[in-house]
């Protein structure tokens, strides 16, 4: 009998809904234009733009309350997603827009039904329940329809970037049939030896120009083949000092031609690295080139090769014409162009560098760029892993590092940041991973993220101080949680210093280091 008066009740409702429906739509308009959120959104919008399927939703909760199946709920849903989704809307208005509507229904319902709470509590759980499924179809027809437009664009764009990389292979190919015959040319030109000044500083000019034209040739080419996979390293065990030299002899004559002042520093003793020659030297061609095109005559390009925390570092700098600090993150991007290139000179095509910095990563090393602003000069800076000798292999072994934790880019980096300065790098994305390379390696210091799966780091830290392996291991806690008055809790743990995320990569070398 409760049944049966229960369903008389949603049909009486659904009567009055029925015949209110112009009202709850106006009420519902009047609802969602008053809202800030919607101002800007819907200001262009007319009653049936906005409406859109609402009308079509308000038949189908008669229905419901009725007793019949909504059967056209689904598909009204989805074009609603679509219609919204094509007029600019996010899902978050989208979604508004339906709890306003649900919560006018919701209100005249109360008010159809007066103070009976049972019965109003019926109608709008039967209402919240439609309005519900519809706002989650329409949601899922809206993302759909946003994949969409976005496989579309990346389709496009793909094909746009192939257009372009096949271009450029083109180009760089008829470009460099053209410029090798003028190479040889000038070399012809030069072995005649002709006695006449004139002749001299014309082949001099032609030589240093087709050389420039032939490096960015070049660098177009690798580019391509890095995009498509095809660039590769011929490794060898490689004395660093080698290609620089080979990149100066290069600009020999641009350094006289402008009258700049080149300062050289190479160490006496070789410095090996696991390298390609040729593509070190194409990485310091780049960088030298830069240095003498935006220093003007009578400055100082400085060239250099050391030794800093275990890597080689080469270092270009210059007094020419600086770099604002706020380009800089941007510099080895490909094709970047600053706003105000400089009117001096021809600041090229924004792939010098971009290809320096692919080369240099894909040594295992990195290049960084430094300027207090224009009219400061530059300085460039690549640091590339060195293979030790066997005295240094002694001194590797008791710098060898082990990093614990569970998040695998945050392992990933870290290890890349520390091998850079020098460090044998071990890793583990656990405690009982942990704990078998200490036994196996013996690694002097240990870098120990404390939320770890199971066994956390501050009960790691404590087992690793009872162990022979590890009792003597700098032990660097890393936390996402931790404060300075968390000081205590980590020495107790076995700690001899820790870090909030993200570590301070200087501060934990300086740690590492320390004796």
């Amino acid at each position: 009998m409760s049944s049966q008066a229960d369903s008389s009740e949603a049909k009486n409702i659904a009567e009055y809904i029925d015949m209110l429906k112009d009202q709850i739509l106006a009420r519902w308009r009047e609802g969602v234009r008053r809202d800030p959120e919607h101002a800007a959104l819907i200001r262009k919008l007319d009653d049936q733009e906005l409406q859109d399927h609402l009308p079509a939703l308000a038949d189908e909760v008669i229905k419901f309350l009725r007793g019949t199946p909504a059967e056209d709920l689904d598909e009204d849903a989805a074009r609603h997603g679509r219609q919204r989704r094509a007029l600019g809307y996010s899902v978050v208005p989208m979604v508004r827009e339906l709890q306003i509507f649900r919560r006018v229904l919701t209100d005249m319902v109360h008010e159809i039904v007066g103070v009976n709470a049972e019965q109003v509590e019926r109608a709008r759980n039967l209402i919240i329940d439609i309005v519900d499924r519809s706002t989650n179809i329409s949601i899922l027809q809206y993302t759909l329809a946003a994949e969409e437009e976005r496989n579309s664009a990346q389709g496009e764009a793909r094909e746009l970037h192939e257009q372009r990389d096949h271009f450029l292979v083109t180009l760089s190919h008829e470009l460099r049939n053209q410029i090798s015959p003028i190479l040889l040319g000038v070399r012809l030109l030069k072995d005649l030896q002709s006695s006449d000044q004139r002749m001299q500083r014309a082949v001099a000019g032609i030589e240093r120009q087709a050389q420039h034209q032939a490096i960015l040739i070049n660098d177009l080419l690798d580019i391509s083949r890095f995009r498509y996979g095809k660039l590769q390293l011929e490794r060898e065990k490689l004395d660093l000092r080698v290609p620089i030299r080979h990149a100066l002899e290069t600009f020999q004559r641009d350094f006289s031609a402008k009258q700049l002042k080149l300062e050289v520093g190479l160490p006496e003793r070789p410095l090996f690295a696991c390298a390609d020659e040729a593509r070190i030297a194409q990485v310091l061609i780049n960088l030298i080139s830069n240095a003498i095109k935006f220093t003007a005559s009578g400055g100082i390009v400085r060239v250099s090769l050391g030794k800093q925390a275990g890597v080689a570092v080469v270092t270009v700098l210059d007094t020419g014409a600086g770099i604002d600090p706020e380009i800089l993150p941007e510099l080895f991007t490909m094709f970047f162009q600053a706003n105000e290139p400089s009117k001096a000179v021809n600041a090229g095509l924004g792939v010098g560098l971009a290809l320096a910095k692919v080369l240099t990563e894909m040594h295992g090393g990195m290049i960084e760029a430094y300027s207090e602003g224009k009219g400061k000069g530059a300085q460039f800076m690549v640091r590339l892993p060195i293979i030790a000798d066997a005295a240094e292999e002694k001194s590797t072994s008791a710098n060898r590092v082990l990093v614990v934790d569970d998040n695998p880019d945050h392992l990933e980096l870290l290890a890349d940041l520390l091998k850079l300065r020098g460090y044998e790098v071990l890793q583990a994305r656990d405690a009982s991973e942990a704990l078998r390379l200490v036994l196996e390696h013996k690694p002097h210091a240990c870098v120990i993220d404390i939320r770890l799966p199971g066994m956390d780091g501050f009960e790691l830290a404590r087992k690793l101080r009872e162990i022979p392996e590890a009792r003597d291991s700098r032990l660097v806690a890393v936390t996402g949680f931790g404060t300075a008055s968390d000081k205590e809790v980590f020495a107790a743990a076995g700690f001899d210093h820790y870090f909030s995320k993200p570590p301070n990569i200087d501060e934990l070398n300086r740690v590492l280091t320390k004796h």
